[in-house]
């Protein structure tokens, strides 16, 4: 009967949910073997999602590849770490010259860690409006719409609702029926905030803005409260290696292997087979998947590896001097990310501790420090915050149809990358496009991101971008950093809705409510009025940036019609064995921090996966 059961839990895969494996532990040769059931290339977070997932199944081997290694420093533990960027964990990749910045090149965030991004990210765990998981479904994607994730948003996290000393002292709200309570990622508050988020909070709900008790309800318009990645009990950083990989390492079944990049898809025709990866020697060493390669590289890395193994556009692989094995224009392109601006004020009276008290004040440090080691408790418990404003383009500015009627108006092929010559790539955007235009002509979906930050940073988001990059191999490196084009704002109704955002948020610092910090504005500079004033202070002040991390969108799950590399079962196309669980996937970047979703992603394509078992 117990081996019945195993059985039907692997292949049934929404009962995974309801039933849990025995945690047996034997001695096998599997990892003497260079021949798996599943090889996973990525073990960042949806790599290491899917090989627990997998790995549930005994007699199911799995195999991980992942070009970082295990880091358990305070870097990655210490939630107040998570405001800085975390270098040593991250690739070193500069993108290409963005000829609306400037022509200046821009770093470009990609964890290079066992637990990839959500281990150098930080800690938002918030989801997007039912409306942006909705847009993939009508983008002809049967079963990844809202209602459908909900099941796995639920599935992958345990939540812990914020304290009643802060419920109290801040009116944090939240819906505890919108997570799960079983999950292996844990989702919480941090036991303190600063007393000026009070004032934040304040002005903010002075505006036209609406404010949904829970966020992660679907309904993630206006302002609102988020939990982090944060782990109750310890009050340290949960993350993909923490959750999905450190409980479950010693299955005999699954094998993770560091510091190794994987540079082809072996294929046998059109069947992919395995992967080939490089040693510290310089020699190379091939496994086989006897079931199917995963990708789970990430935005960046997925489409360069597709390229390198003959599958994408037949201009970028000749040029690069690969064979090529299927032309596939879609492979790099619908490239996109949140960009985003910093403002910068001057602010007086802060309260006393501020964002800025730890590397202000080495007294207050030490102490916050010793009391985080001692009690888990203070400052060093909280990350970036746990307010966020996700407002719509009618709350930006009221001028919103000249906006969504620009869109509407323009050629699409005008203010696309040439590589969007090819037809199909060009039906996808139109069909994007219809969504977009309805999705900023209304209140069911945000348009920015303006996080709620008590120190004078004020961040405005693009969440909607109508611009496409793109991902290609560098004709002079095949090997090396692909060529990473953002892009950014060549569509000039991103610049518009940008420049709305910045507007908004100097009315906003304007207001009476926080009058009392007699804000100044430093960057851009209240002498920058126009809009190219404006942006030429931002770049030149180095306060914009094309990224927010989250790379995605250049291995599109869309028909193949559409532009799309994957359809909904996550299979790319025209080749068998082959699929992707990363953000690469996403077909329209969702208004969110990508983490959640993440997860909720992975955890669908591990079911996905097992179907086919």
């Amino acid at each position: 009967m117990a081996a019945n059961l195993k059985s039907l839990v692997c292949f049934v895969p929404f009962l995974t949910a309801a039933f849990a494996l025995p945690q047996e532990r034997r001695e096998t040769a599997a990892s003497a073997v260079k021949k798996y059931d599943y090889v996973i290339v990525g073990g960042g977070l949806t790599g290491l999602v899917v090989a627990n997932r997998l790995s549930e199944c005994e007699d199911k081997t799995v195999l991980v590849i992942e070009s970082g290694e295990i880091d358990t420093s305070w870097a990655t533990t210490v939630p107040q770490y998570a405001n800085n960027n975390n270098f040593a964990d991250m690739y070193n990749i500069t993108s290409a010259p963005d000829v609306n910045l400037g022509n200046k090149t821009y770093p470009v965030s990609v964890g290079k860690v066992v637990g990839g991004g959500s281990v150098v990210n930080g800690m938002a765990f918030d989801r997007a409006s039912a409306a942006d998981y909705d847009a993939w479904e009508a983008l002809g994607n049967d079963g990844w719409g809202w209602k459908s994730l909900l099941y796995y948003f639920k599935k992958s996290t345990t939540f812990t609702p914020p304290s009643a000393a802060l419920v109290k002292e801040f009116g944090v709200t939240y819906d505890a029926s919108f997570y799960g309570n079983s999950g292996p990622l844990q989702a919480s508050y941090p036991p303190f905030d600063f007393p000026d988020t009070k004032t934040i909070w304040k002005s903010f709900r002075a505006e036209n803005m609406t404010y949904p008790k829970e966020g992660g309800s679907g309904n993630a318009v206006g302002a609102y409260w988020i939990p982090t990645s944060l782990d109750p009990k310890t009050m340290t950083r949960s993350h993909a290696r923490t959750a999905y990989y450190d409980p479950i390492k010693n299955r005999p079944n699954l094998k993770l292997i560091t510091g190794k990049s994987v540079n082809e898809i072996i294929f046998d025709g059109l069947t992919a087979i395995g992967v080939q990866y490089k040693n510290a020697d310089n020699t190379l060493t091939k496994v086989y998947a006897k079931r199917e390669v995963i990708m789970a590289a990430g935005g960046i890395f997925t489409p360069q590896l597709l390229q390198l193994s003959g599958l994408g556009p037949k201009s970028v692989l000749q040029a690069a001097g690969v064979k090529v094995k299927r032309d596939m224009p879609a492979v790099g392109a619908n490239f996109q990310d949140h960009a985003n601006v910093q403002m910068f004020y001057n602010l007086e009276n802060m309260s006393f501790p501020n964002p800025l008290s730890l590397s202000t004040n080495a007294t207050y440090n030490a102490s916050a420090w010793a009391e985080y080691q001692s009690k888990k408790t203070g400052q060093y418990t909280i990350a970036h915050g746990n307010s966020l404003a996700f407002p719509s383009l009618p709350q930006i500015t009221k001028d919103f149809m000249t906006i969504v009627n620009l869109v509407k108006s323009q050629k699409s092929s005008s203010y696309l990358p040439s590589i969007y010559n090819d037809k199909a790539l060009l039906a996808g955007f139109e069909a994007q496009k219809k969504i977009i235009i309805k999705m900023l002509s209304g209140n069911d979906a945000a348009a920015g991101e303006i996080p709620m930050s008590p120190f004078g940073l004020a961040i405005c988001a693009l969440q909607r971008p109508l611009s496409r990059g793109y991902i290609q191999l560098n004709p002079k490196d095949k090997f090396g950093n692909p060529v990473v084009q953002f892009n950014t704002f060549s569509n000039p109704a991103d610049k518009a809705i940008i420049m709305a955002m910045i507007k908004f948020t100097r009315n906003h610092w304007a207001r009476k409510e926080l009058a009392a910090f007699n804000p100044a504005e430093l960057v851009p500079g209240a002498t920058a009025q126009s809009d190219d004033q404006v942006l030429s202070a931002l770049i030149a002040g180095g306060a914009i940036n094309p990224s927010f991390a989250h790379p995605s969108g250049s291995c599109a799950m869309m028909p193949e019609e559409k532009g799309g590399v994957v359809g909904s079962d996550l299979l790319v196309y025209g080749v068998e064995n082959l699929s992707i669980v990363d953000a690469s996937i996403l077909p329209l970047l969702p208004a969110t921090h990508i983490q959640a979703t993440m997860y909720a992603v992975a955890e669908k394509a591990a079911d996905l996966i097992k179907a086919r078992a």
